[in-house]
């Protein structure tokens, strides 16, 4: 009844058993041996137990168990250790070896139990590897780590942290995280914990603010703060992730302080332009009302060459005073705020057409656009004036008997780009860049259609205002293509 009952336990345990004599011959091996090691209990009956093992348990075994034999020398019976095993394939494998002593019939027998530790083993090893991954990960992340844990107690502080806050590793671990916090931070901080972990709200946790730290040192500096909590082998702790934003706040105030007295030169600058103006104006009102004067009050004293020179006085007088508006207006475009709405290209183009009709017509001009053009969001005011500068152009600086300007635009990897083209005079590659600067003219003009020579400066500034750029094609008596692209702006 006995051996039946040892029988089952041996069956149905879950670790391998097996008996020896003292020999080293197997006299019992259960299923959960045969399971592990892979022979059946047939296989190993009879045969030395160093059959299970690899080196140098293989070759030492026979005189480990005589030597304990004739001396009682233990070095691992009654205590048990990690070995390894020997499968039938000839696999080895971790295993957790359990040896004590018996006496059956007043002979000696030694039962071992064992435990297949593969899975642990493996299960360690990742965990380690784990472990070295996310001290690696800690070591060399920019931002400061930190873990605390419901008591505020500090459990982790990597390398960032120590160079963030002048401490060592050694010296902040199981201090309480608010000697890294000045006031009133430091002395709030144990209640507030307190509070969130009886279910109080969250005034950090989850979501970041920007707060000021203390240093080993005492300095106080600006840092970034993200804490989130987190649940480790059923610990409670918090995470928080701190960033130096020193340099940044520094920058920012050194944004600020430039945008302050920007914006003070820019009122200065408006200031003196409308001084400036008010200025210049009044003595070319007074020249050119003189000039007028004279030509009228002794117009037969001076004769036609001195009412030559009275009139170009009052013309350049008027030229002045353009002169002067233009140098205003482009100052104020760059800072003006563009009105920005839903605008119609070919509403533009026609309202443009209309209003040039009678210099179309005397000129024998004729404006086409080859295909509806899109509707985009953008100041329609100033893109109706790049369109009239441009259209403009194309009439003044042809010379063919009929003009032609097509407007139109494609599409490219830069996104829509516009065009306007002419059959004109066209202009000598060097130039391609200075007819964009301000006052700059490349052609002499009689006075009835000479220009400031802004024209195609505001062109230029209305469309980088709109986050485009402008460029030409263009050949001497080849006509010439302004292309230019509306970048910042979306199709209504």
């Amino acid at each position: 009844m006995f051996d039946h009952y040892l029988k089952s336990v041996m069956d149905t345990v879950i670790d391998g058993l097996l008996i020896i004599d003292a020999e080293g011959s197997i006299e019992a091996f259960n299923p959960a041996a045969e399971r592990i090691f892979g022979y059946s209990q047939a296989d190993v009956l009879g045969k030395n137990v160093k059959m299970l093992m690899p080196e140098p348990y293989h070759a030492g075994h026979d005189g480990y168990l005589s030597n304990y034999l004739a001396t009682g020398e233990k070095k691992i019976i009654g205590i048990g250790r990690f070995v390894s095993g020997r499968r039938r394939d000839g696999t080895v494998f971790p295993m957790e070896l359990g040896v004590n002593e018996m006496c059956i019939v007043g002979a000696r027998r030694f039962v071992g139990t064992i435990r297949d530790v593969s899975e642990w083993e493996e299960a360690e090893r990742r965990a380690r590897e784990e472990a070295a991954h996310t001290k690696a990960i800690m070591n060399t992340v920019l931002a400061g780590v930190i873990t605390i844990d419901q008591k505020g107690i500090i459990q982790t502080f990597n390398p960032a942290a120590s160079r963030i806050f002048g401490y060592e590793l050694e010296e902040v671990l199981g201090l309480n995280v608010k000697i890294l916090m000045p006031e009133p931070y430091h002395g709030g901080h144990d209640g507030f914990l307190l509070n969130y972990m009886h279910g109080g709200a969250a005034k950090v946790i989850g979501l970041g603010r920007e707060v000021h730290a203390r240093r080993k040192d005492g300095s106080l500096f600006p840092i970034e703060l993200g804490v989130n909590e987190m649940h480790v082998v059923g610990k409670r702790l918090f995470v928080g992730t701190v960033r130096d934003i020193t340099q940044r706040k520094n920058a920012e105030a050194a944004i600020a302080d430039y945008i302050a007295a920007l914006s003070h030169s820019n009122q200065e600058l408006d200031d003196f332009a409308y001084i400036a103006s008010h200025d210049l104006k009044e003595p070319l009102r007074g020249l050119s009302n003189n000039a007028m004067f004279l030509r009228e009050d002794f117009g037969d004293v001076l004769g036609a060459a001195g009412g030559k020179r009275l009139a170009r006085i009052a013309y350049l007088c008027g030229r002045m005073d353009r002169l002067v508006n233009d140098l205003l207006y482009f100052a104020r475009l760059g800072r003006q705020e563009l009105a920005i709405r839903k605008t119609d290209l070919n509403d533009v183009i026609a309202d443009i057409a209309l209003t040039l009709e009678s210099t179309l017509e005397e000129a024998n001009a004729k404006i086409i656009v080859a295909e509806p053009l899109p509707v985009i969001v953008c100041d329609t005011t100033r893109i109706t004036e790049v369109f009239r500068n441009l259209v403009s152009n194309a009439i003044k600086y042809n010379d063919k008997a009929e003009k032609r300007i097509e407007i139109g635009c494609g599409v490219a990897e830069r996104g829509r780009i516009y065009h306007v083209r002419d059959n004109g005079i066209g202009i000598d590659r060097e130039f391609h860049q200075d007819v964009f600067r301000i006052f700059k003219r490349l052609n002499e003009e009689d006075d009835k259609v000479k220009g400031t020579g802004v024209g195609l400066t505001f062109v230029k500034k209305i469309i980088e205002r709109h986050g485009g750029e402008i460029w030409i094609e263009s050949e001497p008596g080849h006509g010439s293509t302004f292309f230019f692209s509306l970048n910042s702006l979306q199709e209504a």
